[in-house]
């Protein structure tokens, strides 16, 4: 009997596990749908932005045109990498996997003679940078799950600011690229400098059409440059927290269905124990019984 009882009990602990786990998949569904929104509200703009501005220096090269944004400071061999993480859990492999791709950023970066300053964004980045003892030059922890814009530009100013005072030679974000709900890849994206900004793809055939700029091509730079490292922070930081979620949504599922598993299993493990337990109890009475006759 004292068993069935430890079987019992172990099945109660399982479905509470599982009511938290179904719980945290159902927040994690209705905070995936406005980060879902916003990612992909955002994208259009910064797609035809960017592109905007590819064309925009495309034809300023040719006018022999320049920006301090556009170029790496000479003789700065210290470059800034930010790495997106969580601050909290049970989100599956997303942390670990866009921390490995910073690690081999890293790597990457110091075999080439860089300086690195490691910028985490979440707690969880600051942890696992402190348990292999890499010093973080700075962490951002006061972030909600749906960052906002300004909060994001404020950090991009402060960047920018440092580029042009050649105190960093280049700024790269390690996040988790978000494709679509079934592809969510973990990547490196160069915000600073702006020099690998492709101009727009062009049909076939297609003709140049030429333009006169007002205000000036220099006057043009210097407000959309700026603008342009704001927006790709801020597409990456966008990206990272739906990512974020739909790790979570996955990683819980798979736990609710694991705890439906294993409540189905310890359920017939109880009915097998208590019968077999009947069973001899049974054979003991009617062995008593006949002891007595």
């Amino acid at each position: 009997m004292a068993k069935a009882r430890k079987i019992l009990k172990r099945v109660k602990a399982v479905k509470n596990i599982r009511t938290v786990t179904r719980t945290m998949e159902m927040v994690a569904s209705a905070r995936f749908k406005k980060a879902h929104d916003g990612a992909i509200a955002t994208r259009p703009y910064t797609d035809h932005f960017t592109d905007l501005v590819g064309d925009l220096l495309a034809r300023c090269k040719e006018m022999h045109l320049s920006h301090p944004l556009l170029e790496e400071p000479p003789s700065v061999t210290c470059d800034v990498l930010m790495v997106l993480t969580s601050n909290a859990g049970l989100c599956g492999p997303y942390n670990s996997s866009v921390l490995s791709t910073a690690m081999e950023r890293l790597k990457q970066l110091q075999a080439a003679g860089y300086d690195v300053k490691l910028h985490m964004v979440g707690k969880r980045g600051v942890q696992y940078f402190q348990y292999r003892k890499i010093p973080v030059d700075k962490a951002y922890l006061d972030f909600k799950r749906a960052p906002g814009y300004q909060q994001v530009a404020a950090i991009a100013d402060a960047m920018m600011e440092d580029f042009q005072a050649a105190r960093i030679g280049g700024l790269e974000v390690a996040y988790t690229q978000y494709l679509r709900s079934g592809q969510q890849d973990p990547a490196v994206a160069q915000i600073l400098p702006l020099s690998q900004t492709p101009p727009p793809p062009s049909s076939p055939g297609a003709r140049v059409v030429e333009y006169e700029f007002l205000p000036s091509p220099a006057e043009l730079l210097d407000r959309l440059l700026p603008a342009t490292v704001r927006l790709r922070l801020y597409q990456c930081f966008l990206d990272a927290a739906v990512t974020e979620q739909v790790s979570r949504i996955r990683a819980m599922r798979a736990a609710t269905e694991n705890a439906d598993d294993m409540i189905h299993d310890l359920t017939v493990l109880y009915n097998r124990t208590r019968q077999a337990q009947i069973t001899t109890e049974l054979a003991e009475i009617m062995g008593g019984a006949a002891g007595v006759e």
